[in-house]
């Protein structure tokens, strides 16, 4: 059951290494022709020492480095069967490139109970030295059995 005390329950920690052909197919498969993304050369004529990930590309992270993420919703009670991915926000304390593996910790932050339930998982991200790069809120809203 979707309620309240599920708010403050953490799931195991993760890692996920950032891999520049991963940058890659993400622009492709989104249509994001920008060369900051793509392009080493033009990264660093804009100050950046290699390609910066795309904003998005944290989206990753959660799923290609925790796979556990559904069988940790199904036992926090949340029937992965009926829920709907409703939005994703990033915060970026630091800019993350190829190479950097992130340290991720997620959390559910928000439980808001009804017909749709919405729960909100917030995810801290460090790199190798503990320091914050990232932190990345995603909202999902799963529908009940009330009519």
């Amino acid at each position: 059951m979707v309620d309240k005390t599920l708010i403050g329950r953490k799931f195991e920690p993760f890692q996920y290494t950032v891999e520049k052909n991963k940058i890659r197919e993400f622009c492709l498969a989104i249509g994001d022709s920008n060369p900051l993304f793509l392009n080493k050369g033009n990264a660093q004529a804009e100050g950046h020492p290699d390609t910066p990930i795309p904003l998005s590309f944290p989206t990753l992270f959660t799923f290609w480095g925790f796979p556990q993420l559904w069988e940790n919703m199904r036992s926090a009670g949340i029937d992965t069967g009926k829920l709907l991915h409703m939005k994703e926000e990033y915060l970026y304390h630091k800019p993350i490139y190829p190479g950097t593996t992130v340290h991720g910790q997620m959390e559910i932050s928000d439980v808001r109970p009804g017909k749709l339930n919405m729960v909100t998982f917030e995810t801290t991200y460090t790199n190798d030295h503990q320091e914050p790069v990232l932190t990345t809120r995603m909202t999902i809203v799963v529908k009940t059995d009330q009519e």
